[in-house]
């Protein structure tokens, strides 16, 4: 739960002050054997966005621990270039989870004061990064109640469009969370 980001709506920024923490591999394949127990064979890794605490590295080590357990292991962390997602796409990764939060610039621009989530088109080409690295999944959704619900929806489903048509083998998903 590491963050490098001030977004102005999130508990986890790096502003505040909460425990934080980093699992250790042990403790990542301990994790994972608990929830492959339950079942479940697709696995969804979070983090902060904090590449500093828990980078490419960190999170290709996590992802050969986890892979012999998952058929599938999808990422929702920072947004990175194409290359590294390659890097774990070939680690096992295959799909990306990313929220743009709202597509309206401004709006996104005030929410995101401080911290490398500020690069609103970074973030938005994040989807595409993914797409051209291999994933066969890519996720993507706006966070309902920053901006107005309908324009968010209806931007989402264009966005979700163009990625569909630019990467017609790729699976790609809306999420709507309120």
């Amino acid at each position: 739960n590491h963050c490098a980001n001030h977004c102005r709506y999130c508990g986890f920024a790096a502003p505040n002050a909460i425990p934080r923490t980093r699992l250790t591999l042990d403790e990542v394949r301990a994790e994972g054997r608990a929830i492959a127990g339950t079942g479940l064979k697709h696995l969804l890794l979070l983090t902060g966005e904090a590449p500093g605490k828990a980078g490419v590295d960190y999170l290709e080590a996590c992802v050969r621990v986890l892979r012999p357990m998952f058929p599938s292991i999808s990422i929702e962390v920072f947004p990175m270039e194409t290359a590294d997602y390659a890097r774990l796409t070939r680690a096992g990764v295959d799909g990306l989870t990313v929220f743009q939060e709202t597509y309206d610039p401004k709006l996104y621009a005030e929410l995101h004061p401080a911290g490398p989530k500020r690069d609103y088109a970074f973030r938005l080409d994040t989807p595409q990064r993914g797409a051209e690295a291999g994933m066969r999944v890519v996720n993507i959704g706006a966070l309902l109640g920053l901006s107005d619900r309908r324009r968010e929806i209806f931007i989402t489903g264009l966005h979700a469009a163009r990625l569909q048509k630019r990467y017609p083998g790729v699976d790609v998903a809306v999420s709507l969370p309120r």
